[in-house]
């Protein structure tokens, strides 16, 4: 999963944010204890954020495998076969995808050649066949 610039930003802004929150909560917390503040605080800050962060990239994940799924519905049969394979595979040699599938070599070179066009797949050479992969 690729991360946009623009959420990248986000969350450095909000990283930065916690960290400022932090400085000024203890230098609160300073003037009342005349102490700092316990090593614990800052280690659960840092133990939330990185939970934080794996459920969102886990709802990320579920929500584009959800959104594929439901994308098989309304393509043709040998474009959700292929999909639903690679789907499962993650990436897989064309020659493989063929006998995967059951469908012809030319059906699956032109099928792949449009899901390409429309950025659902890419393909890369790798020697005399091409490796499929899915850019979901």
């Amino acid at each position: 999963m690729e991360v946009s610039e623009k959420r990248l930003a986000i969350a450095l802004t909000s990283v930065f944010g916690l960290g400022i929150l932090l400085s000024i909560l203890n230098g609160s917390y300073i003037e009342d204890t005349g102490s700092s503040m316990p090593v614990v605080v800052y280690g659960v800050t840092a133990v939330s954020m990185g939970v934080g962060a794996l459920i969102i990239l886990m709802f990320q994940w579920k929500v584009t495998q959800r959104q594929a799924y439901s994308m098989l519905k309304v393509l043709p049969a040998e474009e959700r076969k292929i999909i639903e394979v690679l789907l499962k595979e993650g990436k897989m040699e064309q020659m493989y995808l063929v006998a995967e599938t059951g469908i012809s070599k030319v059906k699956v070179s032109r099928v792949l050649s449009k899901l390409e066009q429309r950025g659902v797949v890419e393909k890369k050479p790798l020697g005399n066949t091409n490796l499929v992969k899915l850019k979901l």
